[in-house]
């Protein structure tokens, strides 16, 4: 759901139906045990429901190694070795994480004396090489919570009271349990000391996931209530708010959609189709090249400008573009201000400014076609919104908007429409369902439930519904491209082998010819077909027929440098006199500090996403293989930074994954029902030879392999716009998947992306997978 149209204690009550999970961390003798249970009195009192753990279990089997490690069975703390220490303390986690995550389900805040930060923290001390320190600190994250799928905490907060308090503190007070006398930690002050000194480096290095609350203003230690309070502020705004009942809303309310005009002589609203008129269709053949056609280009007949506007509309309505521009801008006393003004606004992003210049478009294209002609960079593009517009209403001739194949026999044809009718009816069913659950379930009281909130319950709901739309889904695609950028597209399309693709580069090529006659006379050519068709052949000869399993969601497959400090060189290059190789000598004699000094500083103080890092960025590459749905896949594509995108042949064969809203709504069944029926019409194009075809069959639902090269700038402009709350539920987990691993071998340059949400949870809005 799109957030920034509700209110706050709306966005914090639909991000918190599984609860949180809080931990609070510290050396001992910080006050940590005592500031826990007045955390967990204020949230009952306050009314929630708290589950409560304390790490390491003493009382539980799962920490037997624990406790021998402890009292010293094992040796002296440095006997044993920080990796298998921190499996000891992992397997205690790893056992209670099953009742973790069922209260985390139910919506309860667990609250945690101890968690993962604390295997980090006094096993950290083993370490006498920061860099190798910092490793294992990968180390141990990868281990317990990909490895072992140990819930990551909401919210970690590390309590800083000054060693000399702890000291003094520890010295006094009495075993930590009926079980252990003073361990093999407590026993050592030089540990004390060094693990205060790894939750501070822990805090500078990863302040995503730990914040560090400071008990000392000056020289003066808080109260217990002062530190307290400071807790208190960085929980509240997690937590979910007391359940209440709200009035529901009817389908008919949540989806009211803005209405056309009624009073103009261009177009006319019958049953709720709209259509152009006599009138109009004349007015058009002075502003596009073909008034009825499904190519067509714009003429200078509007001005540019406007004319990006009216694309720029594309995304939140679901007409032929012609009549947006009759509906909008056709009668417009100013022809560029006002529907330009609107148009942005609307549109909620710079799609205007992106669009200026020479357009055209792409009618009833399905999306596969759609994504092969955004796959290109020198362009600008657009399409409709599956967010913002229905697609489950018929037009005057009583068909749904879904490609048909026309190279289809009749027979498999006739088969094809039964299935896609089928898979339509079940769409229009899922999306008003799904309307009327969260009208139902919204905490708005109805006289609040405006235009705003309307959207807001739209766009969840179609985000959703969309999974069991299929690819042969129509939309409508609006583009401006340069005489050499529509030249390169149509020798794309023309060089496809998917047929729809090849006729709609011909198409293209005939309209642009009505407005740049003299220019794209080597559009077309065999160069692309017979290559295509030749790797064709070498991969179907040398590669293995059967396709591979679904792995994890997403892979980074390679990335470069392998050390992030190997890029100081180039970002002082250009404040140098010397050759690169000098620089490079020189720098390889430098301590790790220095270096990464040098490299933060690049980085800077990023405060705004449009604060890119500086070129040398773009030296710094990530490949990355992916499966995920259709719309996350074309969520991400639709931003166009990547420097290599591909992907292979759509088909069911890597499964689907069911949105928890889908479930909440109780419609499981008639959503798998369309995987089913999309499964049987791919079989049946597969088996009668139309493999290519058999695409249209499946799914948005269904799950893709693509992949991605990412330079490091480009990687900042990707990540952090998809991590807030706001995103696209499915599209935000792998984005925040993408981060951690990215994290992993250049945290530096991850700790750069300072505006990359992490992710309170990763069991949160996790789908269930079939």
């Amino acid at each position: 759901m799109d957030t920034r149209a509700v209110g706050n204690s709306e966005r914090v009550r639909m991000q918190s139906k599984n609860g949180v999970l809080i931990v609070i961390e510290g050396t001992d003798g910080t006050g940590k045990s005592t500031q826990v249970d007045l955390l967990r009195q204020r949230l009952v009192k306050a009314g929630h429901d708290v589950a409560f753990f304390k790490f390491p279990r003493y009382d539980e089997p799962s920490s037997y190694f624990i406790r021998e490690y402890l009292q010293g069975s094992y040796g002296a703390a440095n006997d044993v070795g920080p990796y298998a220490a921190s499996l000891f303390y992992a397997l205690d986690r790893y056992q209670a994480s099953f009742a973790i995550r069922k209260e985390l389900a139910a919506g309860k805040v667990v609250l945690c004396d101890r968690f993962s930060a604390s295997n980090m923290a006094h096993q950290g001390t083993k370490f006498t090489n920061i860099e190798e320190r910092r490793g294992y600190f990968l180390w141990i994250d990868n281990l317990e919570f990909e490895i072992l799928h140990i819930p990551r905490p909401t919210l970690t907060l590390v309590l800083n009271t000054p060693l000399v308090l702890v000291e003094q503190r520890v010295a006094e007070r009495p075993a930590s349990s009926a079980h252990i006398k003073k361990d093999v930690h407590e026993a050592s002050a030089e540990h004390l000391k060094r693990s205060y000194e790894v939750y501070l480096d822990l805090c500078q290095l990863f302040p995503k996931d730990f914040t560090r609350i400071d008990c000392v203003r000056g020289d003066a230690l808080l109260s217990v209530a002062e530190i307290g309070n400071l807790l208190w502020q960085k929980v509240a705004p997690l937590l979910p708010p007391p359940d209440e009942h709200h009035p529901k809303a009817t389908a008919a309310e949540a989806s009211a959609a803005p209405s056309t005009a009624t009073n103009n002589p261009y177009i006319t609203a019958t049953a709720g189709h709209t259509q152009i008129t006599e009138a109009g269709y004349d007015y058009l053949r002075d502003v596009v090249t073909d008034p009825r056609g499904q190519i067509y280009a714009f003429t200078n007949q509007l001005s540019p400008i406007a004319v990006a506007a009216a694309m720029a509309r594309l995304s939140q309505r679901g007409d032929d573009l012609r009549v947006t521009v009759l509906d909008e801008f056709a009668l417009a006393q100013d022809a560029v201000a006002k529907p330009v003004g609107r148009a942005t606004s609307a549109s909620g992003d710079d799609s205007v400014n992106q669009l200026a210049g020479m357009h055209m478009a792409v009618e009833r294209a399905s999306l596969l076609l759609a994504k092969k002609i955004e796959q290109g960079r020198p362009y600008g593009c657009l399409e409709q919104s599956p967010r913002h517009v229905y697609f489950d209403q018929k037009d005057e001739q009583g068909h749904y908007r879904y490609f048909v194949p026309p190279e289809l026999p009749p027979d498999i044809a006739a088969q094809y429409r039964a299935s896609m009718d089928t898979l339509f009816d079940q769409y229009a069913a899922i999306v008003r369902q799904l309307i009327d659950h969260l009208a139902g379930v919204s905490v708005t009281p109805a006289k609040e439930r405006d235009a705003i909130w309307r959207a807001a319950v739209r766009a969840e709901a179609c985000d959703a519904a969309q999974a069991v739309l299929p690819i042969a889904t129509t939309t409508t695609i609006g583009m401006f491209a340069s005489g050499q950028a529509l030249e390169s597209l149509v020798r794309r399309l023309l060089g496809d082998e998917l047929p729809e693709a090849q006729r709609t580069g011909s198409q293209l090529l005939d309209e642009a010819r009505k407005i740049m006659p003299d220019i794209l006379e080597g559009a077309a050519n065999a160069y692309r077909p017979a290559t295509h068709t030749a790797v064709q052949q070498l991969a179907e000869h040398y590669l293995p027929a059967n396709h591979a399993d679904r792995q994890e969601a997403i892979t980074l497959s390679s990335f470069w440098p392998r050390n992030e400090l190997d890029l100081v060189p180039d970002l002082l290059y250009e404040h140098s006199d010397q050759p690169l190789a000098t620089i490079k000598k020189e720098v390889d004699r430098w301590p790790y500090d220095r270096k990464a000094a040098v490299l933060q500083t690049y980085i800077g103080g990023r405060a705004d996403r449009r604060h890119k890092p500086g070129g040398a960025f773009e030296k710094v590459h990530y490949r990355w293989d992916v499966i995920s749905d259709f719309a996350v896949f074309t969520d991400l594509q639709r931003h166009r930074v990547a420097d290599h995108l591909a992907w292979q042949a759509l088909s069911p064969r890597y499964g689907f994954d069911t949105p928890q809203l889908i479930e909440d709504a109780g419609l499981s069944e008639p959503f798998e029902a369309c995987f089913d029926a999309s499964l049987r019409l791919y079989s049946l194009l597969q088996a009668n030879g139309y493999a290519r075809e058999a695409q249209y069959a499946t799914l948005q639902g269904h799950n893709m392999r693509w992949t991605m090269t990412l330079n490091a700038r480009e990687a900042c402009c990707l990540l952090e716009p998809h991590t807030g709350s706001q995103e696209y539920p499915a599209c935000r987990q792998l984005i925040r998947q993408m981060y951690r691993k990215l994290a992993e071998v250049h945290p530096l340059l991850a700790a750069g992306m300072r505006l990359v949400k992490q992710d309170e949870d990763p069991e949160r809005n996790r789908p269930a997978a079939r």
